[in-house]
């Protein structure tokens, strides 16, 4: 039986056109673009590091350890980026009952920044759209929800 999967072979056109790599492109040239709707905006001041922290909450609370946890940075980093943020008005922290960590918290202004970000993803999405065609965008949506659903964690990560 032959599959795609007994189909992959290492060379330098694989490499080119790997699966990741098609991912990962396509995602950094949408964050360079979300960064350049940004740049002259309310939230130009955003950092990458922080838009990253920002995302990561996904609009559900966190503690700083989970936090650091997905986005594979040190506790330190993370709680550094963390509290510029809550300087900066966007988040706030809330601590926890073993007093060992704290939950990360939007503030209205965060609420309404992550309403601003959707507004700028709406837009480069259009594009995508526009450059793919509804259905192709659509298909590709798709496909990636359902990769995704396969391996969601659960809820109270």
């Amino acid at each position: 039986m032959s599959t795609m999967v007994n189909k992959l072979q290492p060379s330098f056109e694989y490499l080119e056109t790997n699966l990741m790599r098609l991912v990962l492109e396509m995602a950094e040239k949408m964050q360079q673009e979300s960064i350049a709707l940004n740049s002259s905006g309310k939230y130009a001041h955003a950092t990458p590091a922080q838009i990253r922290v920002f995302d990561s909450l996904r609009g559900e609370p966190r503690t700083i350890s989970s936090l650091a946890e997905k986005l594979g940075i040190s506790r330190q980093a993370t709680h550094k980026t963390v509290h510029q943020l809550v300087d900066a008005g966007l988040l706030k922290l809330e601590r926890l009952s073993n007093n060992r960590d704290q939950n990360v918290l939007f503030t209205e202004e965060g609420k309404n920044a992550r309403l601003h970000g959707a507004k700028n993803l709406i837009k480069i999405e259009q594009q995508v759209i526009k450059d793919l065609g509804e259905a192709d965008y659509q298909a590709l949506k798709n496909i990636l929800l359902k990769h995704h659903n396969l391996y969601k964690q659960p809820k109270g990560d």
